[in-house]
């Protein structure tokens, strides 16, 4: 966009020169034409300099200054927010069935969460709880409030979005079997009974590796925002 205005620009200057030259009889007031010159240049390197200073103090600068603070109080909004991911397995030949907990949140990797699970477990339904029900609920409802946030992570972020749900009880010998609890300023899941009862499983069915790949997909998002507009990510803890 710069480059096309400084072009217009240094066409105007040169029509402004042009015809002071020739609407002048055999050239003999060279001094009024020698002064419309320097004034036409003063004109022009006044335009290219505010041209150039455009996008640092014009209305497209504020434009993303606007944008980038709604994009860092959305990285907050997910920051004050995490989610467990609780799988329980079978007992194999009479053996205590091996179980784990695992963290998820903001500045986890991918990689981590999913190296625990076998790919037939990643790809079994995901059981929310209460807590997992609400958290996901209000952190997109806090995220897609933000006018001014781009589009590509307000998208993103509304896939996490719990639409109808109906409440399951999980029978307690249920296994294999992954629940998703959450915690956020407002809820905790230590309400939450560790086992499968009490659940809740969203019109929208999600299995285990898609739920994590939804999540971490706003992140992405956000990643992408920041190196498509430039902006030096180095300070940022994304993990």
């Amino acid at each position: 966009m710069k480059r096309s205005l400084i072009c217009i620009a240094v066409l105007f200057f040169g029509v402004s020169i042009v015809i002071p030259i020739f609407t002048h009889n055999g050239f003999q007031d060279y001094v009024v034409t020698a002064t419309t010159m320097l004034s036409g240049l003063c004109t022009l390197v006044t335009l290219i300099v505010a041209i150039l200073l455009y996008d640092r103090y014009g209305i497209e600068s504020k434009a993303k200054e606007t944008t980038l603070k709604a994009v860092e109080e959305t990285i907050a909004e997910l920051q004050k927010v995490d989610f467990t991911l609780c799988y329980y397995a079978d007992a194999k030949n009479g053996e205590t069935p091996t179980s784990y907990i695992i963290p998820l949140s903001f500045q986890s990797k991918k990689e981590r969460v999913t190296e625990y699970f076998t790919p037939e477990d990643l790809s079994s339904m995901i059981y929310y709880k209460g807590s997992a029900m609400y958290v996901c609920s209000q952190l997109v409802e806090n995220i897609r409030s933000k006018v001014f946030l781009p589009k590509t992570i307000s998208d993103a972020a509304q896939k996490l979005f719990v639409f109808k749900y109906e409440s399951q009880n999980v029978p307690k010998d249920t296994r294999p079997i992954t629940t998703l609890s959450g915690n956020s300023e407002k809820i905790s899941c230590l309400n939450d009974s560790l086992d499968g009862t009490n659940t809740y499983i969203p019109e929208e069915q999600y299995s285990v590796i898609q739920f994590v790949d939804t999540y971490f997909g706003v992140k992405e998002a956000i990643v992408d925002w920041y190196k498509e507009n430039s902006i030096d990510m180095s300070a940022l803890n994304l993990g």
